[in-house]
Order: structure tokens, then sequence, then C-alpha cells
């Protein structure tokens, strides 16, 4: 496994989010299930992905970083199935990421789940 973070992925905005344009698409496909419903909400809050990448590159595991490097949240859980690990196509290599260590990883992933609500 490998470490690090990306700020790609970072320039969600609450208005863009909100257009009239988004709230038409997410009315049509309705029936279709979110694969983020809890996560989708706090993307405009995150500017840093924390990811577990396998051997291959490919996002494993993911918490979403606030401004001031703070959990908000983490994927895939029971009820998210994640933004990059959702997208298995998506492959980093090491250098691509500012270095991150498996500790540290581990910290921001159980400092989400406290913030997780109850199931």
């Amino acid at each position: 496994m490998h470490y690090g973070i990306t700020r790609e992925a970072t320039n969600f905005t609450h208005a863009g989010m909100n257009d009239w344009r988004v709230k038409a698409i997410k009315t049509l496909l309705f029936f279709v299930p979110r694969a983020n419903p809890d996560n989708e909400v706090k993307y405009p809050e995150v500017r840093a992905w924390a990811l577990e990448l396998s051997d291959e590159g490919i996002p494993q595991r993911e918490v979403g970083l606030s401004v001031s490097g703070e959990a908000l949240f983490r994927s895939p859980n029971a009820r998210n199935t994640g933004f990059w690990t959702d997208m298995a196509s998506q492959k980093f290599e090491p250098e691509q990421l500012d270095p991150l260590s498996s500790e540290e990883f581990s910290s921001l992933w159980q400092a989400a789940e406290q913030r997780e609500p109850a199931q």
C-alpha cells in the first residue's frame, strides 16, 4: 500500500452543487441510488484528499480533508462508496501525491470515523 495527499478535485462549490441544472439532473435521476449520499454535501469543504492506494496506484480508501487538515469524512463506509474509490480507472503514482505515512492515514481515518453519525 501507498499513502499520500492530493489536491485534485477540490473545486466543488456550494453554489455549483445547488445550481438549478444540478438539481434538475438529480430530480430526473431520483430513482438511481447515489454513491455518496452523506459525503457529497461536504465536497465544497474538501481542500485535500488523503488516499490509501493499492500497489497499482488505485485508491482503496479516502479521507476528505478541510482547509485546516481536519478529517471531514471517510470512504468507503456503510453508505458511501467514495469519490476516488468509486472511479477504479483513476490511478496515482506515488510522486503525484504529497507523502503521507500509513500511521498518519490511520489517524485521519479514525478521526473521520468519530465524525460519522451513528448508524
